[in-house]
C-alpha cells in the first residue's frame, strides 16, 4: 500500500517536470505570473504604510492564489474540481481588480498602474473564458452538491 512502486498506480509515465513546463507554457499561466508580479510592484510603490498595510496582504494574497489555483486545476482530471479551482481564481481575480479600484478611489499611486493592472486583469478574463472551456473534455462525475453537474439524488 505505502510502497514507491510506480507500476501500480499507473503513474510510472509522469514526469513532473515536464508537467511544470507545460503548465508554465500555458497563456493563462503565464498572464496569472505577470499579474503577480505587476501586483508586487504596484504594492511596493505603496508611501502611505497604513493604505499599504490595509491593501497589501488582499492583493498579495490575490495575485498569488490565482496562478496556484491554476495549477490546481490543471492538475485534475475531473470536470467538478476544475470548475471549483476556476470559481476561487474569478474570485480572487475580481477581489485584486476591486482593490485596484479601491486604490485607484484612494489616490495613492498614480492612476495609470493601477489602470494598467484592471487591463491585464481583463486580459486574463479573456483567457480564463477560453481557457475553461477546455475542462469540458474532463470526466464528469457528479459531487453530491450538484453544483457544476446535474445530478440525481
Amino acid at each position: 500500500m505505502w510502497e514507491d512502486d510506480d507500476t501500480e498506480d499507473g503513474d510510472a509515465e509522469f514526469d513532473p517536470e515536464k508537467e511544470r513546463r507545460r503548465m508554465e507554457a500555458l497563456p493563462i499561466f503565464q498572464k496569472a505570473e505577470e499579474i503577480r508580479d505587476m501586483t508586487r510592484r504596484i504594492i511596493d510603490s505603496i508611501d502611505d504604510e497604513e493604505v499599504k498595510m490595509i491593501h497589501s496582504n488582499i492583493m498579495l494574497e490575490d495575485s498569488i492564489v490565482i496562478p496556484a489555483k491554476i495549477a490546481s486545476a490543471e492538475a485534475v482530471d475531473d470536470f467538478i474540481l476544475k470548475m471549483e479551482n476556476a470559481t476561487i481564481v474569478k474570485i480572487h481575480a475580481r477581489s485584486l481588480q476591486a482593490q485596484a479600484a479601491s486604490l485607484i478611489f484612494e489616490e495613492v499611486l498614480p492612476e495609470e498602474y493601477l489602470v494598467l493592472l484592471r487591463k491585464e486583469i481583463e486580459t486574463f478574463r479573456v483567457l480564463f473564458r477560453a481557457w475553461i472551456k477546455t475542462f469540458h473534455q474532463a470526466k464528469k462525475e457528479g459531487d453530491g452538491w450538484g453544483l457544476f453537474v446535474d445530478e440525481d439524488q
